[in-house]
């Protein structure tokens, strides 16, 4: 009876916690990504939406433009995406066509008619996003050039034949000024540049059924032949490094975003700058076109709470929320159309131009290759201007590649496929558990017949823990990769569609995959052989008695200890037009072209001076580490044999030749080893310094592999380059190691 009057109370018990822990789960929480907003009136903005929605909770992180977009990438692949999060326009028909965001159609119609860029947000007549923030270009240029060049200093040029006498009276290369700037050397500003060109002109980069290029046609011919006829009185660079000579001064024209509206007066308050709108044809008629982007709220398609999270976007773009950022950062324009009428543009007239211009922009058709597209679009003008390719040449080549890539379609798998992707995988099991097994009996006949089997699962024991994260994050990985590389797999989307060897044959056959191959060999034996010498130079140097020693060494290991991406930040703006190289070059009275090294179009047997600058500061970068390996190894050599060496009267050369050579054989193989392992594997210099360009000619196989899989979403093909590329860097070891051990055989 006890019993029977006690259970009520333990149910009580029970379910107290339960009820208690419902409601506290009453209240939804929202994950927020977001790129762009200054984070303190973030965090404002959304302590107010709190308060008014008491039952939602909401997760802020903000993410960079460099990294933000393969953070995106990884939660939608491993289904951990937020529940919001912003994007860029031109991303939106990838993620839409692989079906990871919510159709929000039937949810906006209420809103529609207060924003601009809701073609940018349509995928296949639904739509995925509400526009938060606009971004166009205008032209800016300086004031007090224009007065020197004897020009209106209150007139920007407005059609194209005034752009191009306006550059042709500002240009002085010898003086350090440009008249123009066209961007060249990466992947996108290039065709945002030059595309408005085409537009207004009356050029389609599509048909407007999206099933063919339109790319190839007179009114982009003529956009083109001007565009190259411009780049005579132009610095071609890259887009950071025009924003920075501008700002000193030093260029006379440039087309940019709002962001310089910041850039410039942080820069150099005393420029006297004004802004315009983009230059048109001579045609009256034409509109001044010009590249039409932004940012987007969207929703995932895996988020539990799309109805608050709706709310807080409609919260978010609201015209007096948007207006708080825009006055607060200056650098932004609005999506609402209604922001045109705020008196708030009164007073600041320039950041109104972006306005005006934002009517008559264009942005790139909404096609889930587009990013593929681009890549097209941006060589056809680096091409153009860089490589002297004759216009009409390299928009027939562009517009093929389009044309091929429209067409391009997924091979359905075939049974035979399926099994050849099943047998491989087993095989590699197979050789996997062979070559444990081969190890087992070697040990097993070595061992002493009185070895327990309780000793042999004592290290194992000992193991244990790393071996289960071995097997869970390492193993598991390489064997999962090595079946993706016989399939057709989306990450964003997940669909996986076993192809047999479809990936590794199209990855061989492919002339973007020979050439980062090439462009990796290069960098592995121009660097290896010079990293090694040097460093062994520098340890021999430093093991001798000399004073500050371990100032030395700890100096020359310092590079090591920074993170590779700063260094190459630094060595970007070494490489600078204005950069320190430049002028350590004008001092000593070498003549150089006014251009950064890492934007340079020369190059022979398709080694570039970009990618000879990477090799050069990899070798500063890297050379440390080594030198520390060297410098051990030589203070296990006894002293005893030069001693004696010295008695027999040996000079230094013979000391090193047959004494400190032969000691320090097993550390240059392990040196060499692990520094062509490393050079082949080359990544966060390339991505850092110049993403693959100018031209393609930096870009390595790592670097095209993470294209593959990150930008082209084709993860497939991406783990086939990866396989092929271990079998080279396997090959090259054993190779390596096969010469030394040989050379050691025949000395003895």
């Amino acid at each position: 009876m006890k019993l029977m009057k006690a259970i009520p109370l333990i149910i009580a018990f029970l379910i107290l916690p339960v009820d208690t822990c419902c409601a506290k789960q009453d209240k939804v929480t929202l994950t927020l990504w977001e790129f762009s907003a200054n984070e303190q009136l973030m965090q404002n903005l959304l302590s107010r939406f709190e308060q008014e929605n008491p039952d939602v909770k909401i997760n802020l992180q903000q993410l960079t433009w460099e990294y933000g977009l393969d953070k995106f990438i990884i939660s939608l692949a491993a289904e951990n995406a937020p529940d919001i999060c912003e994007l860029g326009t031109t991303w939106i028909s990838k993620f839409a066509s692989s079906g990871v965001l919510l159709d929000i159609t039937d949810d906006i119609q209420d809103v529609k008619a207060k924003y601009f860029l809701w073609d940018s947000a349509t995928y296949d007549n639904k739509i995925y996003g509400i526009p938060w923030f606009a971004g166009t270009r205008v032209l800016f240029y300086n004031k007090e050039l224009f007065l020197n060049a004897g020009l209106d200093p209150e007139k920007p040029p407005q059609t194209w034949q005034e752009l191009l006498n306006a550059a042709k009276k500002i240009h002085a290369p010898e003086k350090g000024i440009w008249g123009f700037s066209i961007f060249a050397g990466e992947p996108e500003s290039p065709w945002q540049e030059f595309l408005p060109f085409a537009w207004a002109n009356g050029a389609y980069i599509l048909s407007r059924d999206f099933k063919q290029s339109a790319l190839d046609s007179q009114e982009t011919l003529q956009a083109l032949e001007f565009y190259k006829e411009l780049s005579k009185y132009s610095l071609i660079e890259r887009q950071s490094q025009v924003n920075e000579l501008f700002a000193q001064g030093q260029v006379g024209i440039q087309i940019s975003g709002a962001w310089n509206l910041r850039f410039i007066p942080r820069h150099n308050p005393q420029l006297n700058f004004g802004v315009g709108l983009m230059p048109t044809p001579e045609q009256e008629t034409s509109n001044p076109s010009a590249f039409a982007g932004g940012e987007l709220f969207v929703i995932t398609k895996n988020s539990k709470h799309p109805e608050e999270a709706l709310r807080l976007i409609k919260f978010l773009t609201s015209k007096d929320n948007v207006m708080k950022a825009v006055k607060i950062q200056q650098n932004v324009i609005p999506a609402q159309k209604e922001a045109l009428r705020d008196p708030y543009y009164e007073h600041y007239p320039e950041q109104k131009i972006f306005l005006t211009q934002l009517k008559s922009a264009i942005g790139p058709p909404a096609h889930p290759k587009w990013i593929e597209m681009q890549e097209h679009i941006t060589q056809l003008v680096e091409e153009t201007i860089m490589k002297d390719t004759p216009p009409q040449e390299a928009m027939k080549n562009a517009s093929l590649k389009i044309d091929n890539l429209l067409k391009k379609e997924t091979k359905e798998s075939t049974a035979s496929d399926k099994i050849i992707a099943i047998v491989a995988g087993i095989f590699l099991l197979i050789a996997v558990f062979f070559v444990y097994l081969v190890n087992k009996i070697k040990r097993t006949i070595k061992k002493p017949a009185s070895a327990g089997a309780k000793r042999e699962l004592k290290p194992f024991l000992y193991l244990s823990p790393w071996l289960v994260i071995f097997v869970i994050f390492g193993l598991y990985p390489i064997l999962y990769s090595f079946i993706i590389s016989f399939s057709k797999y989306d990450i964003l989307s997940s669909q996986f569609n076993l192809i047999g060897v479809q990936n590794y044959l199209l990855a061989l056959s492919d002339k973007s995959f020979h050439r980062a191959l090439w462009h990796t060999f290069v960098f592995a034996i121009g660097t290896v052989p010079f990293t090694v010498g040097l460093s062994l130079f520098c340890a021999i140097l430093i093991n001798r008695k000399i004073p500050f020693k371990q100032l030395y060494q700890a100096g020359l290991f310092l590079p090591v200890t920074t993170s590779v991406i700063v260094i190459a930040t630094v060595f970007t703006y070494i490489y600078s037009p204005r950069g320190l190289a430049n002028l350590a070059l004008d001092y000593l009275g070498i003549i150089h072209p006014q251009s950064s090294w890492l934007n340079s179009p020369l190059s022979w047997l398709d080694i570039s001076i970009p990618l000879l600058s990477i090799m050069a500061m990899n070798i500063w970068a890297s050379f440390g580490y080594y030198t520390v390996l060297f410098l051990a190894g030589l203070q296990t050599i006894p002293d005893s044999l030069y001693e004696m060496a010295s008695l027999d009267g040996a000079t230094e050369w013979h000391k090193f030749k047959y004494i400190t050579l032969p000691q320090l054989k097993p550390i240059i193989l392990l040196v060499i080893v692990l520094n062509t392992i490393y050079s082949m594997q080359v990544f966060p210099e390339i991505f850092t310094m110049t993403m693959g360009g100018p031209l393609g000619s930096t870009t390595t196989v790592v670097y095209h592999l993470y294209q593959l899989g990150f930008h082209k979403f084709d993860m497939g093909m991406a783990s086939s380059v990866a396989y092929i590329l271990s079998f080279i860097i396997i090959a090259f070891s054993l190779l390596q190691m096969r010469l030394l051990k040989s050379e050691e055989k025949l000395e003895e």
